[in-house]
């Protein structure tokens, strides 16, 4: 029983889960300082490698870190980094579906790349097929083609899907609030193209008494009223 309990012992295994788990604590305290940068350098090598134990811990650690990267990057006019870090995002979360949408939005807003991002948009439904912010980003961006038509299944699958809609930002009341703008005057716009300016003021004044005089909203008034039927 001594030599089967001796053969057992592991002190290299122990050492390892000791330096691992000293890592990752660095890795949060790194966090915790606001050093993303070295949070990520940290805690990213713990999960490649699947070290055990405490992989799904630095796991969380590296995602936080480059969720606060990536609004950096932004803030600093860096959309192209911004990106880099959402792909490090995604060897983490091949399916996660924040960085999904999110890497759609900056092709879409921040690049203007709009082949790229009607393919991040896609990649986003088939993962998530209830995706309303995915809807919302193609109707936009088949419009911004010329392309009404092409807008129209996207606004309809958004309506159809409101009551199981899937989020990929925290459906926090200024989320909806911003998704729900977009898809009113989007559909707005929709039915004045399809032959209903009267239709279209309707249902702005309906989004109006439901969401306020946005900018947006009065914009798209003012533009019913000056292109009427």
């Amino acid at each position: 029983m001594r030599q089967v309990l001796k053969g057992h012992i592991d002190h290299e295994g122990v050492q390892t889960l000791l330096e691992a788990a000293t890592t990752c604590d660095e890795a949060q305290q790194a966090l915790a300082d606001g050093d993303y940068e070295a949070a990520l350098q940290l805690a990213l090598p713990l999960v490649l490698l699947q070290t055990p134990v405490v992989a799904q811990r630095a796991k969380e650690t590296a995602i936080a870190a480059l969720d606060e990267l990536v609004e950096r990057a932004l803030a600093a006019g860096q959309p192209k980094r911004a990106l880099q870090y959402l792909e490090q995002w995604l060897s983490l979360e091949p399916k996660g579906f924040y960085p999904l949408l999110r890497r759609a939005e900056i092709l879409q807003h921040d690049l203007g790349d709009l082949h790229e991002a009607w393919t991040a948009y896609l990649q986003v439904l088939r993962h998530y097929p209830n995706s309303i912010e995915a809807f919302v980003g193609l109707a936009q961006l088949a419009l911004m083609e010329g392309n009404p038509e092409r807008a129209y299944p996207y606004i309809l699958r958004a309506w159809q899907s409101l009551a199981n809609s899937e989020w990929g930002y925290t459906p926090s009341a200024r989320t909806l609030q911003a998704v729900f703008e977009d898809l009113y005057d989007l559909t707005a716009g929709m039915l004045q193209w399809l032959g209903s300016a009267e239709e279209a003021r309707q249902l702005t004044e309906k989004a109006i008494s439901i969401l306020g005089e946005t900018e947006l909203l009065k914009e798209r008034m003012q533009i019913i009223e000056e292109l009427g039927d």
